[in-house]
């Protein structure tokens, strides 16, 4: 007698569908029953989930009441707030690995809470309750750090910072924790004379750093010793501008910390009118879909 993949048990096809990608799951969940029963199995979308799962769940901020895996996972495909909605986590569908966006406040402001120089504001185009607005600066350095053991082992990652130059006041609804409101944001300035520099230091110490002008994204940034910074325009006019790109190691058990860095203290001159949402760590599959 010939044996077919329907003929067999469902426990064995469930132990075969661990060894697949979530994509594969959904559409062998459409052959017969049998797959479709194994596909919904706890056992099947618990080797789905990333491993980390468990400790992110204990971090958001709205517990998730959920009665299967499946389900789960599904549900942590969208972004889900953690550490009292100053970050957010979701896993890519059809793969399960983790992406992550920190807001500015989890970022290292150099004089940030100097309302001199940065204010603190809500925009209707921002899912944070805060992002950082650039009043006036001549020392521009925001940096970061993120623990690799919360992404997927194996995954290259990129890291990009979230822009928008300032057009106008528009959008702009209030500033958190003074009554007294900035009444008129001037438009974009003292970007012309040095490009601002992106850069990540991986856990194995390899620096990789990138430049771009905000005042013309065409004007060419080796002659001050750059590369290009690559950039992709999103939606309401914000940006995103690649600081580095680094593969997690798969089998080591602390990875370490990504270091990330925007600054521009170079020129002496004075700048403002930029908007900082925050910082991206996708998988690169998923940067290079939105660039394309």
């Amino acid at each position: 007698m010939t044996m077919t993949m329907g003929d067999l048990p469902e426990s064995c096809i469930s132990h075969i569908l661990c060894f697949t990608t979530p994509r594969d799951v959904c559409r062998l969940s459409a052959v017969n029953q049998t797959f479709r029963l194994a596909g919904n199995s706890d056992s099947v979308w618990n080797k789905m989930l990333p491993i980390q799962y468990p400790h992110l769940r204990a971090r958001l901020d709205s517990p998730l009441e959920i009665s299967s895996k499946k389900e789960l996972y599904f549900a942590l495909c969208h972004p889900n707030w953690i550490d009292g909605k100053t970050k957010k986590f979701w896993i890519e569908r059809a793969t399960g690995k983790l992406c992550y966006m920190l807001s500015a406040r989890n970022l290292d402001i150099t004089w940030g809470d100097d309302n001199r120089y940065w204010s603190w504001i809500s925009q209707d185009e921002s899912s944070f309750k805060e992002i950082a607005e650039l009043v006036a600066v001549c020392w521009l350095e925001v940096k970061g750090q993120f623990d690799c053991k919360l992404l997927s082992p194996g995954a290259a990652y990129s890291v990009s910072f979230r822009l928008k130059v300032h057009e106008s006041p528009r959008g702009i609804i209030r500033n958190f924790g003074r009554r007294a409101m900035i009444p008129h944001m001037p438009r974009a300035y003292g970007w012309n004379r040095k490009p601002l520099k992106f850069s990540l230091t991986t856990p194995c110490g390899d620096h990789q750093i990138y430049a771009r002008y905000l005042s013309d994204m065409d004007k060419p940034v080796e002659t001050e010793g750059y590369q290009m910074a690559p950039f992709r325009h999103v939606e309401e006019g914000w940006m995103e501008f690649d600081a580095g790109r680094f593969v997690v190691e798969e089998k080591d058990d602390n990875p370490g910390d990504i270091e990330f860095c925007m600054r521009e203290w170079e020129g002496g001159n004075w700048k403002g009118g930029l908007l900082l949402e925050g910082v991206k760590i996708l998988p690169t599959s998923l940067v290079t879909e939105r660039a394309e």
